[in-house]
């Protein structure tokens, strides 16, 4: 097989690709993550990955090969897919498919084109000529998969497909010896168990291979004897059936025709007394109409008086409870409102300072303090001495007051002014301070913070916030005031309420009272529905009956009419008490009738039956005059017969083949030889190999004299061992070349001079194979004659 193009829409991270190889070496070149592991996944999905997915068996593929979600986006592909054309013998095949919410699965053959998913596994594995097993883990295998295949070979207890399929590959043509053709013997054995056996007879079952109905073809002599034991057996049971059915057919007649009688006697006795029943029901109706209605009456004019009662206690009742919410609302309103002072409403009213007020305030008195700082830059100790009773003052510029000096010393530490009268005046101040300046900034700023404080009578910033919330407070107090009158006003307004106030009469219960006396006329019932659905019934009273006084006429008429009734009713005369009960001796006249006559339709049907049932039996004895238990015996004789020669001849494959186990042969032998000879080659002969079973495929793997199981192995000496034993693989399953191998950085752990023998290995194995590698390291695009391809 050769492949020729490889291309995708999106599979895994691998978009809008399109990949041509030729023959010899193809190097796919990229760096790391540029998706070329991905190509080689995408190759063995698109031979083998069934294109209708399942959610959990599947689920590894969908979160390989599926598109991830992008940062950014809000949505995420729904589907992968990929095509691969490939060149054998038989010619160029094109095989598509689509993984997602459409599923396909295309193959082009030069036959034709190709939907069916099991048609194209068909022509796939004729083909490739191997299974997914080999090609997924040997041929086409990524850098992950080698390693895992690798460990599997030299791990005799786990299994695979790759190793059962190369095992199948390698044993395929058996021993034969000395003219002796095994596999000839081995035919005869077959063919004579497949003459007894068939190809539909179940060894384990000892039974035909389950179907609808029975096979028509390949029949084997045990099969054809089983059926004619079931046909025996069948016939003979078919018999006892038709007996059975006609016995049964002849009781059911019988007792059809008891029946018919029993019917007619019953039509025909009812049908003296039918009319006068008829005539007796009218009349006892009419006395049951009339008494119906006599106590219908009776009800109503023992609830009417007591409706029209209980309603004008309940009007009465819902109107003093509707005039004692309105005097209680109206009240709770007052007394709310009362809440508010006129001392509440003026202080709500005064001038309120807003936040840019305490702001000024607090930005004042900070430079004020600030300038006056500037005052206080200084740190002096004075001693002073006065002479001659002269006087001196010490005054402080920035507050103004004196600095008491009479113990004859002075700590200054802000800007002061020593005078000594009639003598002189001295300032001392900080360097670098406008004395002056500070001075009339700090008046100014003064007068301002004094403005503030007298606009809203206060003489601090304590007492503006107080100020501040004295006003809060007698707001928040209306408003809270304000929203129980809202509340308690709900959708009236104050004037409609005021005005219904004022239209009460008098006031004199609380509602519990009143709501107690409405339980007791309306029960749980709301007082408005109560009289609702109340005055509802007394209409309809009225409507139907006027009034009370004509009610009670009717009720007098109709005492008068039963009377007549009764009187009317004649005696029971000659009917029997059976009859007394039916009201309706019409219908069940008419149902004695129509029993007579399903009665003689079953006795007729029956008569028919047990005929049919007679001749069926006859009719099957003449056809079948074989069928008896001496037929069944002999052919049940005969399938054991069948059956003891098919197992004798089971057991001679089974001996055969022991033999055939013991002829001295080692079909392993080709692909360890091979095998030996790459790893030779690559290490120089420092790592060698044995097969220890001949027909297993398991090998154990030696550096110098040490056997060394998987994870001794170095990284290097893996990628050694894989790479030869993968080109064995090759050579023997494709011994006349034509074959395909993917190498994915098959020498990144290698040492150069291994690398070096490894690549001229690979172009060896270029002339008689397809080679696809792929790298990211540059100097491998170098290979000689190799096809570059750039990801």
């Amino acid at each position: 097989m050769k492949i020729k193009n490889i291309s995708c829409n999106q599979f895994a991270g691998v978009r809008n690709r399109s990949i041509t190889l030729s023959d010899g070496i193809n190097v796919i070149y990229g760096k790391n993550e540029s998706g070329k592991s991905t190509v080689v996944n995408l190759i063995s999905r698109v031979l083998f990955q069934n294109a209708k997915l399942d959610r959990r068996k599947d689920k590894d593929f969908y979160e390989l090969y599926f598109p991830a979600e992008r940062k950014g986006s809000s949505f995420t592909g729904d589907s992968a897919d990929g095509e691969i054309i490939f060149e054998t013998e038989s010619g160029t095949y094109k095989i598509n498919k689509e993984w997602g919410v459409d599923p396909r699965c295309v193959l082009s053959a030069p036959e034709g084109v190709i939907r069916d998913q099991t048609s194209v596994d068909a022509v796939l594995k004729e083909q490739l000529l191997y299974g997914e097993g080999v090609y997924a883990e040997m041929l086409l295998s990524s850098q992950r998969n080698t390693d895992i295949s690798l460990q599997t070979i030299l791990d005799a207890s786990q299994k695979t497909y790759a190793k059962q399929e190369i095992c199948d590959a390698v044993s395929l043509a058996f021993a034969e010896s000395d003219g002796i053709s095994v596999d000839a013997i081995d035919q005869a054995i077959k063919a004579k168990i497949d003459e007894l056996a068939g190809k539909h007879w179940d060894l384990e079952r000892e039974a035909p291979v389950r179907k609808a109905g029975r096979w028509s073809q390949g029949l084997g002599e045990i099969l054809k004897a089983f059926y004619e034991l079931e046909d025996a057996k069948n016939a003979l049971e078919e018999i006892s059936h038709l007996e059975n059915d006609a016995d049964r057919a002849a009781s059911a007649y019988a007792e059809n025709d008891i029946a018919v009688c029993v019917a007619d006697e019953a039509y025909k006795r009812f049908n003296e007394f039918a009319s006068r029943l008829a005539v007796q029901n009218e009349r006892k109706k009419a006395i049951n109409r009339i008494n119906e209605e006599i106590r219908k009456i009776a009800g109503v004019l023992e609830s009417w008086p007591n409706l029209n009662e209980k309603l004008e206690k309940a009007k009465s009742l819902k109107k003093e409870l509707g005039d004692r919410c309105i005097y209680d609302r109206w009240n709770f309103v007052c007394n709310a409102r009362a809440e508010i002072t006129a001392e509440d409403e003026g202080t709500a009213a005064l001038c309120y300072p807003d936040a840019a007020v305490f702001a000024r305030v607090k930005k004042l008195q900070r430079e004020i303090a600030s300038l006056e700082n500037q005052l206080c830059g200084m740190n002096l100790n004075a001693a002073i001495q006065m002479f001659n009773g002269a006087l001196l003052t010490v005054t402080s510029l920035r507050t103004g007051e004196k600095i008491d000096v009479s113990n004859g010393v002075a700590a200054i530490t802000e800007a002061v002014q020593i005078e000594i009268p009639d003598v002189m005046k001295m300032q001392l101040s900080p360097a670098d301070v406008d004395i002056a300046s500070v001075k009339e900034k700090i008046a100014q700023e003064k007068d301002e913070l004094i403005k503030i404080f007298e606009e809203f009578s206060v003489d601090s910033l304590d007492a503006l916030e107080a100020y501040a919330r004295r006003i809060d407070d007698a707001r928040v107090k209306i408003e809270r005031v304000n929203a129980k009158v809202a509340r308690a006003l709900g959708d009236v307004k104050l004037c409609d309420l005021e005005e219904a106030y004022e239209g009460i009469d008098s006031v004199t219960r609380n509602a519990d009272d009143i709501k107690r006396d409405i339980f007791a006329v309306c029960g749980a019932t709301e007082v408005s529905l109560f009289i609702a659905k109340n005055e509802a019934v007394v209409d309809g009273y009225a409507s139907e009956y006027g009034s009370i006084n004509d009610l009670k006429a009717r009720a007098f008429d109709l005492s008068a009419e039963l009377k007549k009734a009764e009187e009317s009713v004649c005696a029971v005369e000659d009917i029997p008490t059976e009859y007394m009960n039916i009201s309706d001796p019409e219908a069940y006249l008419k149902s004695l009738q129509d029993e007579l006559r399903r009665r003689q339709e079953l006795s007729q049907n029956a008569l028919a039956e047990k005929s049919a049932a007679a001749s069926k039996l006859d009719t099957y004895k003449e056809l079948h005059p074989e069928a008896c238990l001496e037929t069944v015996i002999k052919a049940e004789k005969a399938f054991e017969e069948t059956k003891s020669l098919l197992a004798h001849w089971l057991h001679i494959e089974e001996v055969f083949n022991k033999q055939k186990e013991n002829i001295n042969n080692n079909p392993m032998q080709d692909i360890a030889e091979s095998f030996a000879r790459y790893l030779g080659i690559i290490s120089e002969g420092r790592v060698s190999s044995e097969f220890p079973e001949a027909d297993k495929l398991n090998m154990n793997i030696y550096s110098a004299d040490l056997l060394l199981d998987y994870n001794k192995l170095s990284e290097g000496t893996k990628e050694t061992v894989s790479l030869a034993w993968r080109l064995a693989v090759l050579d023997h399953l494709f011994p006349n070349g034509g074959g395909v191998i993917v190498l994915d950085d098959p020498f990144t752990d290698m040492d150069a001079e291994r690398t070096a023998r490894s690549c001229a290995l690979i172009q060896e194995c270029a002339l008689r194979h397809q080679v696809i590698f792929l790298t990211c390291k540059e100097e491998y695009l170098d290979i000689a004659g190799a096809n570059k391809i750039f990801m």
